[in-house]
């Protein structure tokens, strides 16, 4: 099998390269183009040239190994050949081996929910909370007493009893109201804790989305400032221009290699944070095929009170609310009930002679009525101060959601104006730009100096537009948070 791959080899060797070379040595003089119309000639030549050497290897060395691996796969059971695979995907398609996966927002938003920690302990904290309510029934321990001695004569005899305390009834029932009231709490915590994490998962998914294009504008106009400085290198050489032109060249390139630079590394954060929210080790990365978020408009504000924080502070309210119920109702009477058994020796009041084997038995109830009261008003009168204080909370949280909608409103529709301006006009003014300014300079219509004004400008309206999309997400995010219910 060796041999016959080998003959095939060198039997192709000529043909093969003799294709590729007659077709390489026909494109190279594009490649080498510096005049007219190079801008666009060199890069489809390099491709080209690209292509017919990699075509050239794959024929006369990736594909003999394949084919050698493929004959061989029943003696070396499949192992290499797995290994050849993975190898050849990794040289000509590492795009397939680490790739990214891409995510929605919805389906972001749903990881995040299920997954993120969180919110997984807010959610235990709840059940705690709900386990907690089943307490309020506690009755204190029972107190069971031994006696021995001299308790009836100068006989030796013994006692015991057992005696149970029970509070008034009305105290049970205020304990586990306000256990009740403090579960509510809670589980609007939860609810509060996962609006605030669609709202942040959100507004990281957009900063990675923007982030993205302005990542690909940057090298656009890398290569665009690439290829502008060597034009501008090679008209130094021959004198038609001056340092200037090739210092500005240096320098733009430069700036935007810095401005790149800096947004790497400010998109590495912001996707390690993306992965916290989500809590996945999987490098998820947003897919662009929605960058405007959608907003859920609430005509009615009053529906502004079903939201979280203000029904959070509802509950607040009235757990602080039976909380002194609860302490005006230990001001009530506690009862008990006693048994109580023991033995006698001696003569009784009977004038019988007991000698301890009878026993004797009775039982006791009482109430418990409090004597010293001001521990017991101190905490009412700071269990009311508790009422007023959750009272004028909802209050203002009320009053401060209310503002922060109107003005999440007014910035969202100012964002709206200002995007579908750049959507209808601003970008096509851009690629106008762009595409005046290559084709003026390229025919001599107008120097470097006002092809480099005309493309900063081209750059700034599209930079405008990633700012005016930035605005008009970041106030759909705030308008959806704050309508949740």
């Amino acid at each position: 099998l060796r041999d016959v791959v080998l003959e095939g080899t060198r039997a192709r060797l000529r043909p093969v390269l003799m294709t590729a070379a007659v077709a390489s040595l026909g494109f190279l003089p594009m490649a080498l183009s510096n005049g007219s119309g190079a801008e666009v000639q060199r890069p489809l030549a390099t491709v080209v040239i690209g292509g017919l050497i990699i075509a050239t290897a794959l024929t006369l060395f990736i594909l003999p190994v394949l084919y050698m691996l493929f004959e061989k796969r029943s003696l070396i059971k499949g192992k290499p050949l797995a290994g050849a695979v993975i190898l050849f995907l990794m040289m000509f398609f590492p795009s397939v081996i680490n790739s990214q996966n891409t995510i929605s927002i919805d389906a972001a938003v749903d990881t995040a929910l299920k997954n993120n920690l969180r919110i997984r302990n807010q959610r235990l904290l709840l059940e705690y909370r709900q386990r907690l309510i089943n307490t309020g029934n506690d009755v204190q321990p029972a107190l069971v007493s031994l006696e021995y001695g001299q308790i009836n004569s100068v006989y030796k005899d013994n006692r015991f009893g057992i005696t149970q305390s029970f509070s008034f009834p009305s105290v049970y029932a205020r304990q586990k109201s306000a256990l009740r009231a403090a579960a509510g709490e809670e589980q609007f915590q939860v609810a509060l804790g996962e609006a605030g994490l669609k709202k942040e998962v959100s507004s990281v998914y957009s900063e990675l989305q923007i982030m993205r294009i302005r990542k690909n504008l940057l090298l656009k106009n890398d290569s665009m400032y690439a290829a502008f400085l060597s034009r501008a290198s090679l008209r130094l050489e021959k004198g038609e221009s001056n340092i200037i032109e090739q210092i500005t060249a240096e320098t733009r390139r430069a700036e935007i290699s810095f401005q790149l630079r800096r947004l790497e590394t400010d998109l590495e954060t912001m996707k390690l944070k993306f992965m916290i929210l989500l809590n996945s080790h999987a490098a998820y990365e947003p897919d662009t095929l929605e960058l405007k978020m959608q907003p859920f408009l609430n005509a009615d504000t009053a529906m502004l009170k079903q939201h979280p924080a203000v029904r959070l502070l509802i509950q607040s309210s009235q757990l602080s609310e039976d909380q002194l119920q609860l302490e005006k109702a230990r001001f009530l009477p506690g009862f008990f009930v006693s048994y109580n058994n023991m033995s006698m020796r001696g003569t009784g009041a009977d004038n019988v002679m007991y000698t301890g084997s009878a026993r004797f038995q009775s039982a006791q109830i009482g109430l418990g009525l409090p004597l010293f009261f001001g521990a017991q008003k101190a905490r009412i009168s700071a269990a009311r101060s508790g009422r007023a204080i959750a009272a004028n909370s909802l209050n203002e949280g009320i009053r401060l959601i209310q503002s922060q909608y109107s003005q999440a409103l007014a910035a969202y529709r100012a964002a709206s104006a200002n995007l579908v301006y750049f959507e209808e006009k601003g970008l096509s003014n851009a690629r106008v730009l762009f595409e005046a300014a290559s084709r003026q300079y390229t025919n001599g219509e107008i120097n470097y100096l006002e092809w480099v004004l005309l493309n900063n400008q081209a750059v700034m309206l599209e930079n405008e537009y990633l700012n005016a999309l930035k605005d008009f997400n970041d106030a759909v995010i705030l308008l959806n948070y704050l309508s949740v219910k």
